[in-house]
């Protein structure tokens, strides 16, 4: 999915792709109580990149649940860099 959404931004569809993405992350990501897994971490990081292509601004819900955790996983320390950029 993440290529076939990185070939769309390559065509100028940023927006889009943030678009696509907003929405994918509010069901992809894991609920509290629920574990991250290496899949969700790079969900993130690829969030980042397509904000960035965006210029996108305002923190999805999703995002800021995670990125307000107290753990300091790989998970939640891209959560936080997603937040950052997007506030």
């Amino acid at each position: 999915m993440f290529e076939t959404l990185e070939s769309a931004a390559a065509l100028g569809a940023h927006r889009e792709v943030w678009r696509v993405m907003t929405g994918f992350l509010a069901v992809f990501l894991p609920g509290p109580g629920e574990r991250p897994h290496t899949r969700h971490t790079q969900g993130l990081v690829f969030a980042l990149r397509a904000a960035r292509w965006a210029e996108a601004r305002g923190v999805p819900a999703c995002v800021a649940e995670v990125a307000e955790r107290r753990a300091s996983n790989n998970f939640v320390r891209e959560a936080r860099r997603l937040h950052t950029y997007l506030t």
